[in-house]
């Protein structure tokens, strides 16, 4: 590709663009510590896994298949227990806690929504972990038709779940973990299957809840697009060790960490480098931050006037 007429106005641009601003970060939601697993013994799966998540970030967890990701979220959510390290949750270690007793405060959601859903009527799956637990019928309803118009599907309610479409299986799955009021929400792969679409509905649904109600969210994906566009932050695993914990910017401009894991390095990082602009990784992320402006520009154009849906696509 020819760029030589738009070197100096990307220079320009780049120059003037506004700095991705930093999230005070203090508190901590969910913290690992040192954490080793192995299902044989002399075989470990995981080693020396670290990170610390505060309080109402959006992350992503990513991986070439069987570097340990989805057993790690098992880890946290109780399904292993780890043969060395801690998992603090608040600052309170989570290992006294039953399964049933995680599942309260963290949320986890599977890839496909056939693997959750068990009941054949919307409200049925919404309410099956509160009734589980014994909830009043009366605060029972007022939590599930709540969770339902939060995730847009209070007018499917009395539905049976097999007339819905995947990504509305999707949101009727969150919702049934929502509807618990977790501190923390684990997602495995949550646009595998979508299309653009409703890739984008699924996504702007995830931040929304984010930002709104203060909900951690953790996502495990291979989709580096959802990566760079929707999180600020990316710990990245390769062959059981955490190898990077950083931007996703520049993450997937050091090709290092990027080969080692399988990660497809981002084209803008090439732009940048053919456009001469000193700092690739600053030149992405500032990219993306407007990016995620002019998305939100135009999400709220729609909201005013619904006619212009297409240009959320655009």
């Amino acid at each position: 590709m020819k760029l030589n007429n738009y070197k100096a106005p990307l220079r320009e641009w780049f120059n003037q663009a506004d700095r991705k601003k930093e999230k005070d970060e203090s508190v901590s939601a969910l913290k690992v510590e040192d954490l080793y697993f192995s299902y044989v013994e002399g075989k470990p799966i995981l080693q020396h896994i670290h990170f610390d998540i505060k309080k109402g970030e959006m992350v992503s967890i990513v991986g070439k298949n069987g570097a340990g990701k989805s057993t790690l979220s098992n880890l946290i959510c109780g399904f292993y227990k780890p043969v060395k390290g801690r998992i603090l949750l608040n600052g309170e270690d989570v290992a006294p806690l039953s399964i049933k007793e995680r599942g309260e405060k963290i949320g986890l959601v599977m890839q496909s929504p056939n693997q959750m859903i068990s009941k054949p009527m919307i409200y049925e799956e919404v309410a099956l972990g509160l009734a589980v637990r014994g909830v009043p019928e009366k605060e029972m309803k007022e939590r599930v038709y709540e969770t339902l118009k939060i995730c847009g599907l209070y007018p499917f309610r009395n539905w049976p779940v097999s007339a819905l479409s995947f990504g509305q299986k999707k949101r009727v799955s969150i919702a049934s973990i929502l509807v618990m009021n977790p501190e923390v929400l684990i997602l495995d792969e949550p646009t595998a299957g979508q299309d653009y679409r409703h890739y984008t509905e699924i996504m702007e649904f995830l931040k929304d809840i984010n930002e709104n109600f203060g909900i951690t969210i953790i996502m495990i994906t291979h989709d580096m697009h959802l990566m760079l566009e929707y999180t600020d932050r990316a710990i990245v695993i390769a062959d059981g060790h955490l190898i990077a914990d950083d931007t996703p910017a520049r993450i997937l401009t050091n090709e290092q960490i990027a080969d080692k894991a399988y990660l497809k390095k981002t084209s803008l990082y090439d732009l940048a480098v053919n456009c001469q602009i000193d700092n690739p990784s600053e030149f992405v992320e500032r990219f993306i931050a407007y990016e995620r402006q002019q998305r939100k520009l135009r999400i709220e154009k729609v909201k005013e006037n619904p006619a212009h849906v297409k240009d959320i696509i655009l």
